[in-house]
């Protein structure tokens, strides 16, 4: 009677095998708004070379870097140890780029 309830639970709810606990997501979407941002960024950076001074074209660069590298974990199938510096030279490039913002609105408007 056991092995027959058993048979029976087997048919009705299969064993489902467990998933692997590091399987990353699905990348989905096109990230049109990251590219358009990344566009205009490189836009400005070629349009407003030689008006800008040296801390705006560091700020627009690190902003480049940080988008870019966002755009790279989104779409590239990276190895963890890419992702990591990846995500790692994003974070520092935008902290880079918060700086130079205030630097820059500093210097203009206060200073």
């Amino acid at each position: 009677m056991a092995r027959q309830s058993k048979k029976i639970a087997k048919r009705i709810k299969p064993k489902t095998k467990p998933e692997p606990a590091n399987k990353k997501p699905a990348k989905t979407g096109k990230d049109y708004l990251l590219i358009v941002v990344l566009a205009l960024t490189i836009v400005f950076l070629i349009v407003g070379w030689s008006n800008f001074t040296v801390a705006n074209r560091g700020l627009y660069l690190a902003l480049l870097i940080s988008l870019s590298t966002t755009y790279a974990r989104r779409h590239y199938n990276l190895t963890d140890e890419q992702d990591l510096w990846a995500q790692r030279t994003g974070v520092v490039s935008m902290a880079i780029a918060i700086v130079l913002f205030a630097y820059v609105v500093y210097q203009q408007y206060i200073g």
